[in-house]
């Protein structure tokens, strides 16, 4: 896809959408060169820190494991009320 072509593209779907926190994000991601600044970074490493802990602490699970988890966690959130709220 051509650069043209994949700016059209992309003008097209954001011209579809009305979320303001999305296209919130558009924007800051845009405007970004791509690299965390010193918040996000400080945030990933607390992030990596805990999960390295989690795992020294055995504090894992398998991948079926994991694949039921975000299944449940999917059905609860499209049959939460306030999910249908939203929907309306």
């Amino acid at each position: 896809m051509t650069t043209a072509a994949l700016k059209k593209k992309i003008k097209s779907l954001v011209d579809q959408k009305s979320d303001a926190r999305f296209l919130a994000h558009v924007h800051e991601l845009l405007n970004s060169d791509g690299k965390p600044n010193e918040k996000e970074r400080a945030v990933l490493i607390k992030r990596i820190e805990r999960a390295e802990a989690d795992f020294t602490a055995g504090r894992t699970m398998s991948v079926d494991e994991a694949r039921k988890r975000i299944k449940r966690s999917i059905q609860r959130r499209r049959s939460s009320p306030s999910r249908k709220a939203d929907r309306a």
